[in-house]
C-alpha cells in the first residue's frame, strides 16, 4: 500500500502538471527529489497554489500546518525595497524546496509533515 501511494502521487503529478517545458524535447524526469517550486522548472505562485489545493484534495491530506509562504515567499515586484516605506518593505526570504518526496510522505501519513 505504501508503494501504491508513492506511485499514485507520482502518476498524479506526471499526468496533471509535468508538462514539457518550452523548447524542451521531453518532459522532466520525475523522482522523489524533484522540487516543484525551486530548481530547473519551478512553478509560479498561482500554479503552486493550484497544485497544492489539488494535492490535498486528491490524496485526502490534512493541510493543517502547511504554510504556502514557506515554499512560495512574497516577491519584491517591480519597486525596489529601498524606494518603499519601511512598512512596505518585502523581506529577502529564500523558498524552501518543496519536493515530490514531501508530497509522497505526507500522503502516506494523511497529514502535512513539514514546515
Amino acid at each position: 500500500m505504501v508503494r501504491d501511494i508513492e506511485t499514485a502521487v507520482l502518476r498524479w503529478y506526471e499526468t496533471t502538471y509535468n508538462t514539457k517545458p518550452l523548447f524542451a524535447k521531453t518532459s522532466p524526469i520525475l523522482t522523489p527529489e524533484t522540487s516543484i517550486n525551486t530548481g530547473k522548472y519551478p512553478w509560479a505562485r498561482e500554479t503552486g497554489h493550484e497544485i497544492m489545493q489539488s494535492y490535498f484534495q486528491q490524496f485526502t491530506v490534512d493541510s493543517t500546518g502547511f504554510n504556502f509562504i514557506t515554499y512560495w515567499p512574497y516577491e519584491k515586484g517591480i519597486l525596489p525595497n529601498w524606494l518603499r516605506p519601511e512598512s512596505q518593505k518585502v523581506p529577502e526570504i529564500s523558498a524552501k524546496p518543496l519536493t515530490l518526496g514531501m508530497l509522497i510522505e505526507s500522503a502516506k501519513a494523511g497529514r502535512w509533515l513539514y514546515d
